[in-house]
């Protein structure tokens, strides 16, 4: 009985050992998973949810995440954080160029390796699309940093200086758009790596640099520094044509509108030029020949017949300098001149004032004593310019109080008798001595004396008289305030 029960075990165990091996050829046909499957690991259509056997096997029933090869359920693991089976069996999580997590059954990035970067974020791209770490950043990671414009993806977010939104603006003193000025438009842009400056057509520039002066008269402020035309310095001054004398025609400096780089003098503003005049004596050159009081003609002196004289002519108003004004005696030398209501020629000696006449020309000289006697006179042959009777007030004497030269002409009453007053002549009596070629000693130069004639604002009744019996003289080289001189002319 022991040896049967014996035997019966064996043949139980032998039986129990055919039944294992034949259960491990008939999983081996159909496995797909790879803890359990050694080789031939492709999955059969015609396996998987076949026909199961008798017990445990079933017919064909689902596993965890798969179903196992000849019908029985495949279990893989954990599905929901197994790089291998991420949300499902077999379902690698390996991005690209990332360190993977699988996170509740779904491969996410974890990180990225050096160098790459995840762009167009993978978490929400569908299953198919994501592309992992895609972007090889052209920058080192230890020189990743805000965005600049120099043609470089700074930041590493795959978008390059005007294209990225966040790209760092340009240092503020970069252009010039100083308010006011044509700068004031100066756009900033980043043009082929590297910021620009666009400025206004009206600002002058030099390599894209608005200039520190100005080129261009234009009436803008080229160089933008709230100046216009500044480097221009002549702008608006008086200019003139190459005219001479009254003929000159006088403008003002404008820029200039054939040659933007210069300037030109306007002449269209009034008044206009003169016309050539006849030369007078006043300093002017009234024919615009370019001389001053150059060949004058009888005509530029105001000179009067003298009573008696044999047809001598003899100067209206005491002798003046050509420059003289009614307040100041002048200083041009050149030739007397015979105005009125300008201040006479004095302080000068017998030679200066005999050459004064002569520079009129052939026939002129300084008039004699007993001339300006006769002139004095009058045709009517009277003690005084004005009359036989003294009278305080008519000439410029001392008793008149002005105590000073006055202007020639300027006292109306002190005039000679004459047939009309087109032939009177002025201050033969006061305002100031006069000069004569009358010599009165034998010597020489320079010790001669000359005769004057018709006293001074100084002089009192007896000095202004026509005829002084005891004439007042000089020696030549006397240069006194009261001492004048006027001219006479020969037939």
């Amino acid at each position: 009985m022991r040896a049967e029960l014996g035997s019966g075990r064996l043949r139980s165990s032998a039986l129990a050992m055919v039944a294992l091996l034949s259960a491990l050829a008939s999983a081996s046909v159909g496995c797909d998973t790879d803890a359990y499957c050694f080789q031939n690991c492709e999955v059969s259509a015609s396996s998987v949810g076949g026909a199961g056997g008798e017990g445990q096997g079933g017919g064909g029933g689902q596993g965890t995440t798969g179903t196992f090869a000849g019908g029985g359920a495949e279990d893989c693991g954990d599905t929901q954080s197994s790089l291998e089976n991420c949300g499902a069996c077999g379902k690698k999580c390996e991005p690209f160029g990332a360190v993977p997590i699988c996170v509740e059954g779904e491969c996410q990035i974890l990180s990225c390796l050096d160098g790459l970067y995840d762009i167009d974020d993978d978490a929400s791209l569908p299953d198919g699309q994501k592309t992992g770490c895609e972007y090889a950043c052209p920058v080192a990671a230890a020189d990743v940093g805000p965005e600049l414009c120099d043609g470089i993806d700074n930041d590493c977010d795959g978008l390059v200086d005007v294209a990225d939104p966040s790209l760092v603006a340009a240092p503020a003193a970069l252009c010039n758009t100083t308010p006011g000025t044509p700068c004031a438009s100066t756009v900033v842009a980043c043009e082929a790596g590297s910021w620009v400056c666009h400025y206004a057509p009206e600002v002058e520039l030099v390599a894209g640099i608005v200039r520190d002066n100005e080129t261009l008269c234009d009436g803008l402020d080229g160089n933008c520094d709230g100046s216009v035309d500044e480097w221009f310095g002549d702008l608006g001054t008086v200019c003139a044509d190459q005219g001479f004398g009254p003929c000159r025609d006088f403008g003002v400096v404008v820029c200039n509108p054939a040659n933007p780089n210069t300037t030109t003098c306007d002449l269209s503003a009034p008044p206009d030029p003169g016309q050539p005049m006849p030369e007078l004596c006043n300093d002017v050159d009234d024919d615009c020949n370019g001389l001053v009081d150059d060949a004058l003609p009888p005509a530029a002196f105001d000179m009067v017949p003298i009573p008696g004289g044999a047809g001598v002519l003899v100067d209206r108003y005491e002798a003046s300098r050509p420059d003289a004004t009614m307040s100041a005696p002048g200083i041009v030398e050149a030739v007397a001149c015979s105005s009125g209501m300008v201040l006479p020629w004095t302080g000068g000696g017998y030679e200066e004032a005999s050459a004064a006449c002569a520079a009129r020309g052939v026939g002129y000289r300084l008039c004699t004593a007993s001339e300006l006697e006769l002139a004095c006179r009058g045709a009517s042959d009277l003690d005084y310019p004005y009359g036989d009777t003294y009278q305080a007030m008519s000439c410029n004497g001392v008793d008149a109080g002005l105590g000073m030269v006055a202007a020639t002409g300027s006292f109306a009453a002190c005039t000679t008798s004459a047939a009309s007053m087109a032939d009177s002549a002025f201050d033969l009596s006061g305002n100031v001595v006069e000069w004569t070629a009358t010599q009165t000693n034998a010597a020489s130069t320079p010790g001669r004396i000359f005769q004057l004639h018709g006293g001074s604002y100084l002089s009192p009744t007896l000095g202004l008289a026509c005829t002084i019996e005891l004439a007042p003289r000089a020696l030549e080289g006397a240069l006194l305030p009261n001492i004048g001189f006027r001219c006479c002319k020969d037939p």
